[in-house]
């Protein structure tokens, strides 16, 4: 434990260096082809360049730039237009219909271990244990109908307040004091938001997932691994979340 809490810091900076830092430079390089091919007229908008794929994005700018022919560059526009549209469309139906958590045949068990080292064995199933605790894949995966929504107990407490859908970083401005936030999972670079909101609600995590544990930090009321907290919740409802019982009720 002691060990632990001298180590535990170090998880944010791993979070920045290993993850934030290289997304934010990819994301510039992107951004950068988008630029380029609105000044081109090949998008009619810099941010529709994450609708295509990388290379698609890189065949374009290669060849709509000059000295590209008037109707070679034209071409160019007509495709890109089309793989938007389609890259568009399809999301929009993917969002409107829900797929099952997984498709063909279930996967068999985990292999015994009780043939390994004692050594061996152990650290496998600490291993899996972790990966259980942090993903709870049986709980985070299902899926549910209804109005019930009901999960894993991750800080128990009850708390009752107003719905607010957060699905990404670009809408943690949404969030207001006392907000029951419910998200598919929050991410370590949320937890300036935590401080404000009355109860945590997440789709998915275990009880070791980043959802649980900044929760615990600021005693927030939470439970995760619903599955369906934010395709079965809607904006302003008000709730009762308890985090003993991992039942979240609608109360209006």
């Amino acid at each position: 434990m002691a060990r632990a809490q001298r180590a535990y810091p170090v998880r944010e900076d791993n979070e920045f260096s290993t993850f934030g830092v290289p997304m934010a430079l990819l994301r510039r390089a992107v951004l950068e082809h988008g630029v380029r091919l609105a000044e081109r007229n090949v998008l009619a908008r810099r941010d529709d360049v994450f609708w295509l794929t990388l290379p698609q994005a890189s065949a374009a700018l290669r060849t709509a730039s000059p000295p590209a022919a008037p109707a070679d560059a034209a071409a160019v526009r007509a495709e890109v237009a089309r793989s938007v549209a389609q890259a568009k469309g399809e999301r929009a139906w993917i969002e409107q219909h829900r797929a099952p958590a997984t498709y063909g045949h279930r996967p068999a068990p985990p292999p015994v271990l009780d043939a390994l080292p004692a050594e061996a064995r152990f650290a496998l199933r600490a291993m899996v244990w972790a990966v259980e605790s942090i993903l709870a894949p049986g709980s985070s995966n299902r899926v549910t109908f209804g109005t019930t929504v009901s999960g894993i107990s991750a800080v128990s407490g009850r708390y009752t307040g107003r719905v607010r859908i957060v699905r990404d970083d670009t809408e943690l401005g949404r969030i207001r004091p006392g907000d029951v936030l419910v998200c598919p999972v929050a991410a370590p670079v949320w937890s300036m938001a935590l401080p404000i909101i009355g109860a945590l609600v997440a789709d998915s995590g275990g009880l070791l997932s980043h959802s649980a544990i900044i929760a615990r930090e600021y005693r927030i009321p939470a439970v995760v691994a619903t599955g369906s907290g934010t395709s079965t919740l809607r904006d302003g409802q008000v709730v009762t979340v308890d985090g003993t019982t991992g039942q979240i009720e609608v109360v209006s």
